[in-house]
């Protein structure tokens, strides 16, 4: 039987063939679904879309001239939001035409709420950025104490803060339901979601997705 020893070699590297084709497939798996374009969707100027991307109420960073806004919309205990935050930060720091707006959306339970409470009563110090910061760099479970913490870590008076939750708390709640409502209008079904000038785009923004989608936002002009 003279091909009994290959056919026995073939069977022995069978094993081999089938788990390397799997991690092949794997790996190609994996490298279209991190390159792949996020769904993206070109709107017209609704007056959802106007009051999203003139909403000068929201915290932000750049400046109000800035020629391509970028808002975000947000949850303290989203896994991608806290893997993608920092580069909206990034992205502001190197192009000064570039206006980043934060929509706190609270939808991942009573913790994501409390978070975003104490983040945009910080507003009231200018602390907001710092306590975001906090928030979405924390890596454990979110609680009041921990809340507390983050923010006195980020520069919070924390009396005050307190003080101003309370005073201001019809005006954060109505900012809370108006954030929740616009994105619902928009049509998101979760964090996150951003408006690049008159693109809607679903998923995390990595550094280089953002490039992307501020560069054809600037091709592309302002919603009309």
């Amino acid at each position: 039987m003279p091909n009994a020893q290959p056919r026995a070699s073939l069977a022995a590297r069978r094993p081999r063939l089938t788990l390397a084709v799997a991690v092949g497939l794997g790996l190609l798996a994996t490298w279209w679904f991190q390159s792949r374009p996020p769904p993206w969707r070109k709107l017209e100027l609704t007056p959802v879309v106007a009051a999203v991307l003139k909403d000068d109420g929201a915290p932000s960073l750049g400046l109000a001239s800035a020629d391509v806004v970028v808002v975000v919309f947000t949850d303290y205990q989203c896994p991608v939001c806290k893997q993608t935050d920092a580069a909206l930060e990034r992205l502001a720091a190197r192009d000064g035409r570039v206006r980043v707006v934060y929509k706190d959306w609270p939808i991942l339970g009573e913790a994501s709420i409390q978070a975003a409470r104490v983040a945009l009563a910080a507003d009231r110090q200018g602390r907001y950025a710092a306590v975001h910061r906090g928030l979405m760099a924390n890596r454990s479970k979110l609680d009041p104490d921990r809340i507390r913490a983050v923010a006195i870590e980020a520069g919070v008076d924390w009396p005050r803060l307190e003080a101003d939750r309370v005073a201001n708390a019809p005006a954060i709640e109505a900012r809370l339901e108006a954030h929740a409502a616009q994105a619902w209008s928009l049509g998101l079904q979760g964090t996150p979601g951003y408006l690049v000038g008159p693109f809607l785009v679903t998923g995390g923004l990595d550094d280089r997705a953002l490039e992307r989608a501020v560069v054809a936002a600037r091709k592309a002009g302002p919603p009309r």
